[in-house]
């Protein structure tokens, strides 16, 4: 397939470098420095200019393309993109939105804007964090495709078929089976440092679900009429004198989610050092997960989850869904297009196979059958299909 991307960002790097492994991409930006070290490093072809231009868009070929993904930092120009690329063609456009305005607006028509896919990193995160809020022994836990999840636990769980990869033990199973292998335990207070979207969404996904949330905000005031049910506390998050004068850290956990790494990671360091154990952050930069996993801190990546919900997108009809990590990536795959292929033909670590709603342990010679959705495993984000 030939998909253009627009923008090189660390987004639009990922997304080129997997799907590159198997399609023809091009991939637009402004920035002739950043294109000619894409160039260098990945098999793509690269054109300088502006992609809100047709002479730009043209000289990529974009009516030649089947699908187009804008991702650069503005939303306005990914959706202008988008729709002015139905006019030269016809690519199933998918354009990355940072503001949850815009994907409200999406979602009311479909396809509205000229866009066949919005991607939201913000709902991506949150809903990620608030699902394993209350396991302390779960540090990822993700829907893969239908009744199967993806799990990353600090240890084993017994009866449930998992591998290990960078000293993580990771599971694959259907979701009642994760809640079942490991004990609950409910993180009655919670605390939010950093008020963007992604921090406003998780305090009100928590508060809806019964917890007493506490929110330090400098604007406490235009805060509180977003969040009903949250304490706004107004303050600077990094004050000793506000952490003692407020308890803060009596919290059970504590979410969070400014817009710059360094001020999560000091924000996160504060909230291990004040005794508080179970601790998420917000990482802008993927690269920049392990600083905070070295500090005890479980790292929530949008980087990550935009390209990995974009890339399933642009697969086809085989893959059904991906979860994408720094050290590996798991697919859901087709028994439908796959008919006949057996797992070891897939990949070298193939995962569990759903057949007849069961979880049937992995066999290489297991040959897929129409129904079955089969799951693969592969490090450091290679490509299997």
């Amino acid at each position: 397939m030939k998909v253009v991307v627009v923008g090189a960002g660390r987004t639009g790097f990922l997304i080129a470098k997997w799907l590159s492994m198997n399609h023809e991409v091009t991939v637009i930006d402004r920035n002739r420095r950043i294109l000619d070290e894409i160039e260098y490093m990945l098999d793509v072809l690269a054109v300088s200019g502006d992609a809100t231009l047709p002479e730009t868009l043209g000289r990529a070929n974009v009516g030649e393309a089947d699908y187009l993904v804008t991702t650069t930092d503005n939303d306005q120009t990914n959706i202008i993109v988008s729709a002015l690329s139905k006019t030269m063609g016809n690519p199933f456009t998918i354009a990355r939105v940072k503001r949850m305005e815009y994907l409200k607006v999406w979602g009311h028509g479909r396809k509205t804007l000229g866009v066949d896919l919005m991607v939201c990193a913000v709902p991506l995160v949150a809903e990620g964090i608030v699902r394993v809020v209350d396991y302390p022994q779960l540090v990822f836990f993700r829907r893969l495709y239908g009744d199967i999840y993806i799990g990353i636990s600090s240890s084993g769980a017994e009866n449930l078929w998992s591998f290990e990869i960078g000293g993580k033990n990771i599971i694959i199973a259907t979701k009642s089976m994760i809640e079942s292998s490991f004990e609950m335990s409910e993180a009655k207070k919670v605390l939010v440092l950093g008020v963007g979207e992604t921090g406003k969404l998780v305090a009100k996904m928590l508060s809806a679900k019964g917890k007493t949330v506490k929110l330090v905000e400098g604007d406490a005031e235009k805060t509180a009429e977003e969040l009903d049910g949250v304490t706004i506390i107004k303050g600077d998050a990094f004050s000793d004198f506000l952490w003692s004068e407020e308890n803060l850290s009596e919290a059970d956990a504590a979410i969070v989610a400014f817009d710059r790494d360094e001020e999560c990671l000091f924000a996160s360091a504060i909230a291990r050092e004040s005794g508080i154990e179970r601790v998420f952050s917000v990482v802008h930069r993927s690269s920049h997960m392990a600083m905070f996993e070295k500090l005890g801190v479980i790292p929530f990546s949008p980087e990550l989850e935009t390209a990995g919900r974009i890339t399933a997108a642009v697969r086809g009809n085989a893959v059904l869904g991906v979860v994408t990590r720094p050290e590996f990536q798991v697919y859901a795959l087709s028994g439908d297009e796959l008919e006949g292929t057996t797992l070891g033909e897939l990949s070298e670590t193939p995962g569990p196979l759903l057949r007849d709603g069961k979880l049937i342990p992995p066999d290489p010679d297991l040959k897929l059958k129409k129904g079955d959705v089969a799951t693969v495993i592969t490090e450091g984000g290679g490509m299997i299909l």
